[in-house]
């Protein structure tokens, strides 16, 4: 493979990672937008008002975690 051709499949994966930002991000703001409503959450003796948005991006990173913590266990006890 020449090296030409290299730095033109490394620009069209550049190319396409970008395009894929792009996307996501403009997603994440209409997401934002759609779901500005203010909700509240009670856990036990805890109540919490915040924007629709906020307490599902809060819940995806608690599951992520937990996921990564899941994950890491299994890998450990392989």
């Amino acid at each position: 493979m020449s090296s030409e051709t290299r730095q033109a499949s490394a620009r069209s994966v550049l190319a396409s990672r970008n395009t894929l930002a792009l996307l996501l991000v403009v997603l994440a703001v209409i997401f934002i937008l759609q779901n500005r409503a203010a909700t509240t959450i009670q856990l036990f003796w805890v109540s919490v008002q915040s924007p629709l948005w906020l307490t599902l991006v809060v819940i995806l990173v608690l599951g992520w975690i937990a996921g990564l913590l899941t994950n890491r266990r299994a890998k450990t006890a392989d």
